[in-house]
């Protein structure tokens, strides 16, 4: 064999070796891609989670008990939790204001107790709003609450925002 013929063998080996880390990388990227996606996905459920948790609420712990001509003006302000509830036991949509909490997720397995696993941090504000502007909190009170969910992760980039508005007419935007 000459040395035209040892160097197309070596030349070949190189640009397929070439051609092999090439397909490594590639299998590599889309896994890591795909894996992100995942964790993405998991973060928009665990957002939609505490909504539709949210939506099993009452509007207003004060429904039921002011008479309707008090209303809206007499709905609960400033929104938030008493000081005797406590998650998972809220009793009506605006509990969930300024909560906080990391929840943890193994594998499939979506257990708000759990303390190992990918954590991911939840953010949740509601406001009042009004039903022709829903994006703009307003100050006084509606019959419109809009739920804002933020759910961030150190395996994530950014972060998954979910908006809910809750009508005191049990429509739900």
């Amino acid at each position: 064999m000459g040395y035209q013929q040892l160097f197309l063998v070596l030349a070949s080996v190189v640009l397929l070796s070439l051609l092999m880390v090439q397909i490594n990388n590639n299998t590599v990227e889309g896994r890591e891609a795909l894996q992100q996606l995942e964790l993405q996905h998991t973060a928009v459920a665990i957002a939609q989670q505490f909504v539709e948790e949210a939506k099993s609420k009452k509007f207003d712990a004060l429904v039921g008990v002011i008479p309707a001509t008090s209303m809206p003006g007499g709905f609960t302000l400033p929104l938030g939790k008493n000081a005797s509830e406590t998650y998972p036991l809220f009793n009506d949509v605006d509990d969930y204001h300024n909560f906080s909490s990391t929840v943890y997720v193994n594998g499939s397995n979506f257990d708000p107790t759990a303390t190992s696993g990918i954590p991911f941090t939840v953010d949740i504000q509601l406001h009042y709003v009004s039903d022709a502007n829903p994006d703009s909190a307003v100050s006084g009170r509606t019959f419109f609450k809009r739920m804002r969910v933020r759910v961030t992760s150190s395996y994530i980039p950014g972060q998954i925002l979910v908006k809910h508005v809750f009508s005191y007419y049990g429509v739900n935007m």
